[in-house]
């Protein structure tokens, strides 16, 4: 043996004799022993590697936590409404990386506060993207109104509040 990843390679392989039993072992052993079988098998080793080089390795897992699913909501509204698309993107995007609105029991009660319809998930990540679909519905001034209040309501500061207060008189 030339490696101890060979000798790992063999052992695992000696692991499998429960499945087939030693009379396929004793079998695979003689025939291994021409000359002929050896350079077979060699070759199918060989293509066996190769293909394993060439095959790509899947990116799907990495690319889907980079980027989030848009809603289709936002998609229909970048053309017909580009204010309120990036107004709405802008929401979106702090929604998923969780700058605002941190849990689904403060989705819920955001909804219940502008008066959308009722959002029902198991999920946080499962309510976003009805909620977005809701708030597209909403004129511009509404929605602008809408998620500047959210924005400022987790500004606890003395100016935050003083924001709020004046906003709502």
């Amino acid at each position: 043996m030339k490696t101890q990843r060979e000798s790992d390679l063999l052992i695992d392989l000696a692991k499998l004799l429960k499945k087939y039993g030693p009379e396929t072992f004793e079998a695979l052993a003689s025939t291994i022993s021409s000359p002929e079988t050896t350079q077979h098998l060699s070759a199918i080793l060989a293509q066996v590697a190769r293909t394993g080089r060439t095959t790509p390795k899947t990116k799907e897992g990495s690319q889907m936590r980079q980027r989030p699913s848009v809603p289709r909501s936002l998609v229909a509204l970048e053309r017909a409404e580009p204010q309120k698309y990036r107004l709405l993107m802008g929401f979106h995007t702090s929604l998923v990386e969780k700058k605002i609105l941190p849990s689904l029991r403060d989705i819920v009660d955001f909804a219940m506060e502008c008066g959308l319809p009722e959002v029902r998930a198991k999920s946080r990540k499962d309510v976003i993207s009805p909620l977005i679909g809701s708030l597209a519905k909403l004129p511009i001034e509404q929605l602008t109104e809408k998620i500047q209040l959210r924005n400022h309501a987790g500004d606890r500061s003395l100016e935050g509040w003083g924001n709020i207060i004046l906003k709502t008189q």
